[in-house]
């Protein structure tokens, strides 16, 4: 008489060590009959993405091309204030000395309301360029004055 098979014992399975992330792992989410409303939320938002019209393509980052461009245009829009600044500081420079310097007192204090008006990044430069020129100017008209009386156009 034999025995019947008698089921074997289940055999011990090895124990896993605790996971470290644990903690870490994200929260369960709650289900709740309403949806949450997010102040930050747009009225008609539904969140799946939109098309995008084509006056955003121009927009579009391209890595790169940015900075050439922006680097193209900051030396570009510094010219009338450097003109202005150099012009200027010539002019009053040599309308100390000599009167007939005048004309370059008029381009410097132009060229800086160019400046001014088209650059933003060159205000410094624009505004020493217009005050040089007005120093060049005066000085120029001191000049002027001075010749006049001594060539006989002005009485003394």
């Amino acid at each position: 008489m034999s025995l019947p098979d008698a089921p074997a014992p289940p055999l011990a399975q090895p124990a896993l060590p605790p996971d470290p992330l644990a903690p870490f792992q994200p929260a369960e989410p709650t289900f709740r009959a309403e949806p949450a409303v997010r102040e930050f939320e747009v009225p008609f938002d539904t969140g799946q993405l939109q098309s995008i019209s084509t006056g955003q393509l121009l927009i579009v980052h391209r890595p790169g091309f940015d900075a050439v461009e922006e680097a193209e245009e900051e030396t570009q829009r510094r010219v009338y204030s450097w003109v202005a600044a150099v012009v200027g500081t010539i002019g009053a420079a040599a309308s100390l000395f000599v009167g007939w310097m005048l004309p370059l007192s008029i381009a410097a204090i132009v060229f800086g309301v160019l400046g001014l008006r088209r650059e933003e990044h060159g205000r410094t430069l624009a505004f020493v360029g217009i005050g040089t020129g007005l120093a060049g100017l005066v000085f120029s008209a001191v000049w002027i004055g001075y010749y006049a009386i001594v060539f006989g156009a002005l009485p003394s």
